[in-house]
């Protein structure tokens, strides 16, 4: 496939696997697309130790870890609990589990990517480009969350949503989660509002059950919550 990107040479990413050759599989796929630096672990508590060592451009890890406790989600809500992935890293996690209620925890979550087995090359070639297109674009907006100056953050996010501009829509989810945490309930339904004016999307729709509550308006966060869940039972497996 090619070098990814021009900066992609220089570029560390982490590949974790409990499967040696599905690593190396993966491994050598990324020095394929030109990633200079290439580190691979098989087990969560070593990647956890690598990431926080130091920052990685890429993380590709896999959802599953048979007989531990412990799973690619739980080690992504950790490091974001905890502080230990920059925004601009890109995480994508890889699984052979389609099901919808996966897929949903995944949106959640607010994954870069989610890439099913089997893949090939060209397919993981294609989510790392437009992920890391998506840095770039909204990387003033990165900048700002890292170094806690929320409310720029916020006010940029609410600018990229107004015009219309490239990834507005994923500007409107980060620009909706940072109103929440400021306590700015009705600006964030706000926002969600005019999310679901253009498109249905189950998190703008969980983001309103949100800020209903943490409004204290319980009956209507109960009654969104309602039409999500009805919503999400005739969806396909």
């Amino acid at each position: 496939m090619g070098l990814l990107d021009r900066d992609i040479v220089n570029c560390r990413a982490l590949v974790v696997d409990p499967n040696a050759t599905a690593r190396s599989i993966l491994v050598a796929q990324l020095r394929e697309f030109g990633v200079g630096t290439v580190v691979q672990c098989g087990r969560i508590v070593d990647a956890r130790a690598q990431l926080e060592l130091k920052a990685f451009d890429i993380v590709l890890c896999e959802q599953g870890f048979s007989g531990t406790d412990y799973s690619g989600q739980q080690l992504l809500d950790d490091l974001r609990r905890h502080q230990l992935l920059p925004l601009s890293t890109v995480f994508v996690m890889i699984t052979s589990e389609a099901s919808y209620a996966r897929v949903a925890e995944a949106a959640e979550s607010a994954l870069d990517s989610y890439l099913l087995k089997p893949h090939t090359a060209s397919a993981l070639g294609e989510r790392l480009w437009q992920a890391r297109r998506r840095k770039r674009i909204l990387k003033s907006i990165f900048e700002a969350i890292d170094e806690g100056r929320y409310e720029e953050a916020a006010q940029l996010c609410l600018a990229r949503f107004n015009e219309r501009g490239d990834y507005w829509l994923f500007a409107a989810r980060i620009g909706a989660e940072l109103l929440l945490h400021a306590g700015r309930h009705a600006e964030a339904k706000e926002l969600y509002d005019a999310v679901l004016t253009t498109q249905a999307l189950p998190w703008a729709r969980l983001g309103i059950a949100r800020a209903q509550i943490d409004g204290n308006e319980t009956n209507k966060a109960t009654r969104t919550l309602e039409s999500l869940i009805s919503r999400v039972r005739h969806q396909p497996t």
